[in-house]
C-alpha cells in the first residue's frame, strides 16, 4: 500500500485511546484564532492555516464532541500576552474530505486525534507529498492548499 493511501486508511480508525470515535463527514470542526497571529483589522491571515503545510498537519476542534470545554483547554495552551483568543472559524468535514487535484487524490485527511484534556481534538493533514510528486510543482501545490483550506473555514465565529 503507498504512503498515500496510508494515510486516507487512518481517517476509519481511532488515532487516540481517548476518542469519542472516527471523524464523520457529517461534523463540523473550528479553528480557533488569536490576534493578531490569525486575526487582524477585521480579517483572518494567511498565518491561521499555515501549519497546513508542515507535515503534522494543524489542529481543529470538533463541535460534536465535548467542544466547549476543548475550546477552553486549547484557549489556555494557546493564549499568550501577544496573542489574545477572539474566536473561531468552523469547516464541515465533508467539504475538506471531497477535495481533490486532478479528480483523483484528495487533499486533506481528517483523523481524531482526541487528547486527554481535549477530547474533540483532531487533526487536518495534507496528502501533498503524493500530489506535489504526480501532479503540480511544489509551489504551486503549497498557495494550493493553503488558499483552499482558507476557502473551506468559512463560518466565523468572534467573541465580542
Amino acid at each position: 500500500m503507498s504512503a498515500y493511501h496510508d494515510l486516507l486508511s487512518k481517517e476509519n480508525i481511532t488515532q487516540s485511546s481517548y476518542s469519542p470515535g472516527i471523524v464523520q463527514n457529517t461534523e463540523r470542526l473550528a479553528r480557533v484564532l488569536l490576534s493578531p497571529k490569525h486575526y487582524k483589522n477585521g480579517s483572518i491571515v494567511a498565518t491561521a492555516f499555515e501549519q497546513i503545510l508542515h507535515p503534522e498537519g494543524f489542529s481543529v476542534l470538533r463541535h460534536d464532541a465535548n467542544f466547549d470545554s476543548s475550546l477552553q483547554r486549547t484557549v489556555q495552551i494557546l493564549e499568550t500576552d501577544d496573542n489574545k483568543y477572539i474566536g473561531y472559524v468552523s469547516a464541515n468535514v465533508q467539504d475538506i474530505r471531497i477535495l481533490t487535484i486532478n479528480s483523483i487524490y484528495r487533499v486533506f485527511v481528517v483523523l481524531d486525534t482526541a487528547c486527554s484534556d481535549r477530547l474533540s481534538h483532531a487533526d487536518i493533514l495534507t496528502t501533498r507529498e503524493t500530489i506535489v510528486s504526480e501532479t503540480l510543482r511544489k509551489k504551486s501545490i503549497l498557495n494550493f492548499i493553503r488558499y483552499q483550506i482558507s476557502e473551506l473555514f468559512n463560518d466565523l465565529n468572534i467573541i465580542n
